[in-house]
C-alpha cells in the first residue's frame, strides 16, 4: 500500500528532501530560514535537477537545475567514475547560464552542457554555485554506446496535483529502475504534473524523485498538462531544433547506438494540423528521412497526443477529426518507416497491431519464444507502425472508450485493449465517472539488440503483490533481412518496359542482381551504400576475403552485405568516413558511386584535372579526378544540359546500368 502521509509530516519530509540535496560548506549558514514558501527556494538550496541527452550522445549531457537567485553561478562538475567517491578537484568543469523561472519569480533555472566525453562510460556529477561552494548531491549518468544492445524506460503521466500523489509517482520510477536494472534512460511520454504553471507540483514529483533522477537520464516529452508559459522546456535542457517554439513545449530528436529517437510537441496547432504547427511537420519528415539514410536501424517515436489509444480521449477532435492526429500525422509514421511510436495522454493500457499509412492493421509472420517464463510473440518485419501506450506511472487511469464513434472495426486494430486495463477499483469517491485514484501504475522496459526489439510492460498495484512490479505483456519486433535473395529471381515482375530493363536483366542472367523474396526489383528506388557494393563485388566475382570489418558501425551491417563489403574495402574501392563509420544504409549519390567506379574499373586518375559540366563547382575537390576519369572513359556521363548532378541520389535502375558500363569498360 501507499504511505500515506499526513499533511504535516508530508510537508516536513518534502522540506527535509529537498535540504538533504545540497552541501553547504563550513563558512556558509547551516541552514536557510525557517519561514514557510509557496513553491520558492530558500538561499542554499539546489533543487530540481535533470539530466538530458543534449547534442551527440556519447559525448555529450545536458543539465537543469533550480535555485535562489542568490546562487547565480552555474557550473556543473564531471569525472569518470573511477571508485566509490568521486574526487571533483580532478573534475572537467562546464559553466551555463541562468535566468529567472517564468512561473517562480524568485528561481533561478540553470542549464548547462557536458561534452568531450567518452563514450559508453559512466561518470560522477554535480551541479552548483562554483563561487560559493554550494553544491548538488552527487549524480551518475552513463555516455551512449557507440554501438550494441541498450535497454531503457517507458512511462506516462504521472500527473501528480497533490504532494501524496507525487510520493506515488516517484515510487513508480524507483520501482522501474530497481525492476529494470541496466536501463541507460526513462521516456517520459508527457503530462509530468497536472498544471504546469503550479510549481509547486514540479517541487514535489521532481523532489521526492530526486534520488532518483541523479542517477539516470530522461528523455520527456510535453504534455497538455504542461503546455503553457514555458513550463516544460524551463525544466529540461533540450537541444531543439533552432528557431522553432519553445512556449508549449520542444520537439527534439537523437541517436542511441542502432536507434534515432524522436520526441515530438503535441501541443501546437496549425490550420492544417490539429496539435502540430507545419513547421513541426517538416521537421519530422526531414529528420526521420536523415536518420534513415544514416543507417539508423529504429526509429522510434515520442508522442503525447498519441493517434491510437483506447480511452476518453481516443474519439476527441484533435485526435479523430478531419485535422487531427489519427488522420494527419498516423500516416506518416508509416511513410517514415516509423518502427514504434510510445503515446500518453489517455491513461489505459493499448497496444497495436502494426499499423499502415492507410490505417490499415497487417498480421505479420510471429516467431514465439521464451522470455522470463512466459511466451513472447515477434513481429517479423512488420508492415506499419505498431503503437503502445503504457497507462499511467501515477495516480489517475480511465475506463476505456465504448463509443459507437469507434466500433468493431477501430478496436481490430489493436493487439491488447481490455475493457479496464489498470481501471479495477472504484468508483473514484470524488468523481463517480472515473475509476479510483492511486491503485495501478505501469511502465515498459524496451531492450534493443541489433536487429531485435523486445518490450516487457509491467504493472504495480497497490493492493496486490506487496505492491512490487509483476509482468503484464510481452511483445517484440525482429527485422530480417530481406534486401536479397540468396538464388537469383528468373523474372522480376516490375521492370517489364523500364527503360533499364536490359541492363537490369543482364544482372539477374549473370547472377550479380538479386530481387526482393516478393520478385520485385523497384528499380526507381534508391540504392544504398550496402546494396551497391553487394550488386558491384558479385559482378567482379572478386576473392573473398577473411577479414572484419573495423568500422564502429559494423553491428549494423546487414549480415548478407558484410562479406562483399570487406572484399571492397581489402580492394580499396570503397572506405569508411573519418568518424570510423560506414553507413551501410546511407543513400549513394552521382559523386560517390563515380569515384567507387572508377576505382572498381583501375582507370588512371589525374589529381589536376578539371570539368566542363556548367555545375562543376558543386562536384566535391574529392571526386573531381574521378569524375574526369569516368567520363573520359565513358563510364559515366552527364544528366542533360550539360550538368553532371554530383549530389543527385543514384536509383537502383542507374545503379544496374553504372555496373553494365563498368564491365564493358574493363573487358
Amino acid at each position: 500500500m501507499i504511505n500515506m502521509f499526513k499533511k504535516g509530516s508530508a510537508f516536513m519530509l518534502s522540506f527535509i528532501l529537498v535540504l538533504s540535496l545540497v552541501t553547504i560548506p563550513s563558512a556558509l549558514p547551516a541552514s536557510a530560514e525557517s519561514a514557510e514558501r509557496s513553491g520558492s527556494l530558500q538561499n542554499q538550496e539546489i533543487s530540481k535537477v535533470t539530466t538530458t541527452f543534449y547534442g551527440d550522445t556519447t559525448s555529450s549531457k545536458g543539465f537543469t537545475w533550480y535555485t535562489s537567485k542568490q546562487l547565480t553561478d552555474s557550473t556543473v562538475q564531471v569525472i569518470k567514475k573511477t571508485g566509490a567517491e568521486p574526487d571533483f578537484n580532478k573534475a572537467l568543469t562546464f559553466t551555463g547560464t541562468s535566468s529567472i523561472s517564468t512561473n517562480s519569480q524568485e528561481e533561478l533555472v540553470h542549464k548547462a552542457e557536458a561534452s568531450g566525453l567518452e563514450a559508453n562510460t559512466v561518470y560522477y556529477y554535480r551541479v552548483g554555485d562554483k563561487v560559493r561552494g554550494v553544491w548538488s548531491k552527487t549524480g551518475t549518468f552513463q555516455t551512449a554506446p557507440d554501438s550494441g544492445a541498450f535497454t531503457f524506460i517507458d512511462m506516462a503521466d504521472t500527473q501528480a496535483k497533490t504532494e501524496e500523489e507525487a510520493i506515488l509517482s516517484s515510487e513508480t520510477l524507483e520501482k522501474a529502475l530497481q525492476t529494470v536494472t541496466n536501463a541507460q534512460f526513462v521516456v517520459h511520454n508527457g503530462d509530468i504534473v497536472d498544471t504546469g504553471t503550479k510549481e509547486d507540483q514540479w517541487n514535489w514529483l521532481l523532489g521526492h524523485s530526486q534520488d532518483s533522477l541523479l542517477q539516470t537520464t530522461i528523455v520527456p516529452s510535453a504534455g497538455n498538462h504542461e503546455d503553457e508559459n514555458f513550463a516544460f522546456y524551463e525544466h529540461f535542457h533540450i537541444n531543439e531544433p533552432d528557431g522553432s517554439a519553445t512556449e508549449t513545449g520542444a520537439y527534439y530528436s537523437f541517436d542511441y547506438s542502432n536507434a534515432h529517437f524522436i520526441v515530438l510537441n503535441s501541443n501546437e496547432n496549425s490550420a492544417e494540423y490539429a496539435n502540430f504547427s507545419e513547421e513541426q511537420v517538416e521537421w519530422l519528415k526531414k529528420d526521420a528521412t536523415a536518420a534513415k539514410k544514416a543507417g539508423a536501424k529504429w526509429i522510434i517515436v515520442n508522442i503525447h497526443k498519441g493517434p491510437y489509444t483506447t480511452s476518453n480521449h481516443a474519439t476527441d477532435e484533435d485526435i479523430m477529426g478531419e485535422n487531427g492526429v489519427r488522420n494527419q500525422i498516423a500516416p506518416l509514421m508509416a511513410q517514415l518507416d516509423i518502427d514504434f511510436v510510445m503515446q500518453g495522454h489517455d491513461h489505459i493500457y493499448a497496444r497495436t497491431k502494426p499499423i499502415t499509412s492507410e490505417g490499415k492493421a497487417t498480421s505479420p509472420e510471429k516467431i514465439t519464444e521464451t522470455l522470463n517464463g512466459e511466451t513472447i510473440e515477434y513481429s517479423v518485419n512488420p508492415d506499419g507502425s505498431i503503437y503502445v501506450i503504457p497507462a499511467t506511472a501515477g495516480p489517475k487511469v480511465y475506463y476505456k472508450n465504448k463509443s459507437e464513434e469507434l466500433g468493431d472495426s477501430y478496436y481490430s486494430l489493436f493487439e491488447k485493449a481490455e475493457e479496464h486495463h489498470a481501471a479495477i477499483y472504484g468508483p473514484d469517491p470524488d468523481k463517480n465517472d472515473r475509476p479510483k485514484r492511486s491503485q495501478v501504475q505501469n511502465f515498459v522496459g524496451i531492450t534493443i539488440d541489433g536487429d531485435k526489439f523486445t518490450a516487457v510492460t509491467y504493472e504495480i498495484d497497490q493492493n496486490k503483490n506487496e505492491a512490487q512490479p509483476f509482468i503484464v505483456d510481452q511483445f517484440g519486433i525482429i527485422k530480417k533481412d530481406t534486401a536479397a535473395s540468396t538464388d537469383p529471381v528468373v523474372s522480376l515482375k516490375d521492370i517489364s518496359g523500364h527503360w533499364a530493363e536490359s541492363a537490369i536483366q543482364s544482372g539477374v542472367t549473370a547472377g550479380y542482381i538479386n530481387g526482393y523474396q516478393d520478385e520485385t526489383f523497384k528499380p526507381n528506388a534508391h540504392i544504398n551504400r550496402a546494396e551497391f557494393i553487394t550488386m558491384l563485388v558479385r559482378a567482379l566475382q572478386m576473392k573473398e576475403t577473411t577479414n572484419s570489418l573495423a568500422f564502429t558501425d559494423a553491428k549494423q551491417i546487414p549480415s548478407w552485405a558484410s562479406s562483399y563489403i570487406s572484399q571492397a574495402v581489402e580492394a580499396g574501392i570503397v572506405s569508411g568516413y573519418t568518424d570510423g563509420t560506414f553507413r551501410a544504409g546511407k543513400q549513394l549519390n552521382r559523386s560517390e558511386i563515380t569515384t567507387w567506379m572508377v576505382r572498381a574499373a583501375g582507370l588512371t586518375v589525374n589529381n589536376n584535372a578539371s570539368l566542363s559540366f556548367t555545375d562543376k563547382d558543386s562536384v566535391p575537390a574529392w571526386a573531381v579526378p574521378y569524375v574526369a576519369a569516368g567520363v573520359k572513359s565513358g563510364l559515366v556521363s552527364g544528366v542533360g544540359q550539360n550538368r553532371f548532378a554530383p549530389k543527385q541520389l543514384t536509383t537502383r535502375a542507374e545503379a544496374a546500368v553504372f555496373i553494365a558500363k563498368l564491365l564493358k569498360v574493363k573487358n
